[in-house]
Parts: structure tokens; sequence; C-alpha cells
């Protein structure tokens, strides 16, 4: 069989749009907070929607047309940086409690940390399906929230939740009636779909978005127990824990913790806090993957980044007259920061590396002498 042609457009590009795309959504939330105009939150609705379907479409193309190192890294932060994208916003207007969300990311970034301490000694741990459905439960999570404000008609909105419990079994008998292949994540959707229906007819939306906020955290914070359980013991097992690790996890916890505070408590600017999150979320993606190639940036330079950021953030909240110009502060260093390490690790992402391997042995295969001659 033939290799498949070039596509029309890559999986990268795909991503990469998405990326590009995001703030729109968080633009939109506040646009619609601001104004008291409910159709922002719609548009804002159907585009999270959209940039949510095309996972699948890069997921797809990446199928298809083979996997690159770039692709591997950029696509799990898309997906991380959309959650907070979307989550942030509604921390800030009050519509999701920023404590919860707080939780949710110190999860993300805690996890990310372990994971580069995992990567640099070369330890697995298998990723448990729970961890795997663990982002789209936070993208479905926002969506089914923001329709309780926007519907506000009871039996409509019973009759929504009982469609998303059924069409999950639906797609899942008709996998299995097809391909033979049984969708396990079909009886977790419904199953949420269920008890959230429960919540429902108690009848108030404030206890239903509540329960719901909770349910996205609490499968957040389990999704992780393998890395808090069983990673960390093989680490403390090993015996060689360095400051480069410590760093990395205490601004794990810090910085996202910091920046909710900082956004709920003081008058800093929205932007600072939709600049540092994402970008944070990023540099860890990245850190994981030169920590595999034993390239992880060293103790004194992270740290300089993020406990940097930390004590910025927490002089903002020490000095609230001062809380704008210190978020800003805060943001331009994480700008600064994490530029640096992706130029850094460029060669890395960019399979620069694998390129120049392939130059070399074609110009050997082409010279032979090349190599004696050397």
């Amino acid at each position: 069989m033939s290799a498949p042609g070039k596509p029309w457009i890559t999986a990268n590009q795909v991503t990469l749009a998405r990326l590009v795309l995001m703030p729109l959504t968080s633009w939109l939330i506040y646009r619609a907070a601001f104004s008291g105009q409910n159709w922002y939150f719609w548009v804002a609705l159907a585009f999270g929607t959209l940039i949510g379907f095309t996972d699948f479409i890069d997921g797809m193309l990446a199928r298809k047309y083979g996997p690159t190192v770039l692709g591997g890294l950029i696509d799990p932060i898309a997906d991380k940086v959309f959650i907070a994208f979307a989550y942030a916003p509604f921390a800030d207007i009050g519509m999701v409690p920023a404590w919860a969300c707080s939780l949710m990311f110190v999860r993300e970034f805690f996890v990310t940390a372990l994971r580069s301490a995992y990567e640099q000694r070369s330890l697995s741990l298998k990723t448990s399906y729970l961890a795997k459905a663990k982002t789209w439960t936070q993208m479905q999570g926002i969506g089914v929230m923001l329709l309780f404000p926007l519907i506000g008609e009871q039996r409509l909105m019973t009759g929504i939740l009982i469609f998303g419990l059924a069409a999950p079994l639906v797609a899942m008998a008709g996998l299995w009636l097809f391909k033979r292949k049984f969708w396990r994540g079909a009886l977790a959707m419904s199953g949420s779909f269920i008890a959230l229906l429960a919540v429902h007819l108690y009848g108030d939306p404030r206890v239903s978005m509540a329960a719901i906020m909770i349910g996205v955290v609490a499968i957040t914070w389990v999704s992780g127990l393998d890395y808090f359980l069983i990673g960390w013991r093989q680490l403390r097992g090993r015996g060689d824990f360095a400051l480069a690790d410590g760093v990395r996890l205490i601004g794990g916890v810090a910085v996202p913790a910091l920046l909710f505070t900082v956004q709920v408590e003081t008058n800093a600017p929205a932007w600072t806090i939709l600049t540092i999150l994402p970008l944070e979320l990023a540099v860890g993606g990245l850190d994981n993957l030169l920590s595999h190639h034993r390239k992880a940036t060293g103790a004194l330079q992270w740290g300089a980044r993020v406990i940097g950021i930390s004590v910025l953030l927490a002089a903002a909240l020490i000095l609230p007259a001062h809380a704008v110009a210190l978020s800003i502060a805060a943001a331009a260093l994480s700008v600064v920061g994490v530029t640096a390490e992706f130029i850094r690790g460029s060669d890395y992402y960019m399979d620069a590396r694998i390129r120049n391997k392939a130059l070399r042995e074609s110009k050997l295969t082409k010279d032979p002498g090349a190599s004696s001659a050397s």
C-alpha cells in the first residue's frame, strides 16, 4: 500500500490554529459579563465546542500521516491552555469558585513537575484511563455549566441532560455493533450525567453548577493519584531528589494558587493572569520533553522564573495598591523566561536533531570516505 499523499493541512497547523484562537474564547466570556448580553456566552460556547472538535481533527491527521515531535509537544499543551482560557475568566467573573479552579490547576502544575522528575530518571509510570479522559471531562464540565444560566428553563435543561446521558450509550452500542470495540468511557460519561440529573432535579441551578465544578475538580485530582502514590514513592526510593525537583514542585503549587488569589482579591488586569497561566502550562510540557532528553533547565534558571513570579504575585496581595504594576511585572517575567526556554529547546521539538542526523547519514551514503577522512 502506498503512503498517503501530502495533506492540505497538517495536524500541527490545526493545533497551532487552536492555540492562536483560544484567547477569543476568554474575550467573549468577559464581553458577555461586562455587557450583560448573553448572546456572547452562546458564541463563546459554540466557539469553544468548535475548538474542542478540532482536537479530533488533528488527532485523525496525526494518525493518518504520522506524528511529529512538535505535535507530541503542542497537542497536550493546547488542551491545557484551552482549559486555562475557559476556566480563568469564569473564576474571575464569579461563575465558578476561584478556589476550585486553583485546586484544579495546582494538580496540573504539580503533576507536570513530577513528570519531569520521572523523565529525568527514566522512571516509567503508565497513565490511567481516567487521566486520559480528564481533559475532556474538564472541557465538557465548563460547557454544561454555561448552559444552566443560559437556558434557565427547568424542563428544557432536564431534556438536555437526559440526551447527554443517552448519547454516549448509543454511541457505545453503535461502536460495538459495527467495529466490535467497547468504549468504556461512555459509561463514565453517562454516569456523570445521571449524577448531575439527580442534582438538577433539586431545582437550584447554582447547586447544579457547584456540583459540576466539584465533580470536575475531584476527577482531576483522582486522575493524578498514580503520580502521587506510585510515582512519588518511586521517586523517593531513589534517594536522589534534587534542588531542581524541589523548585519545580514548589512553583507548581505556588504559581497557580497565587494567580487565582490575585485574580479575585486585587484589581490586577485579567490579561496578566491569562498570560502567565497558559505560558507556564506550556513551558511545563516543554520541560517534560527536555527532561526526557536530559536537557532540562537547572534549578537556578527555573527557580529565577517561577519563584520570581511567585514573589511578585505575593507582593501584589500584600501591596494591593501596586497590584497592577506587580502583576504586569510577573507577566513580563513569564513571557521572557518561557520564550527563552522554547528558544533553548527548539532543536528537540522542531526535529532539527533528527533532520541533521538524517542529513549526515545521507552524506555518508553518498561519500563513504567522508567519515574516514574527517
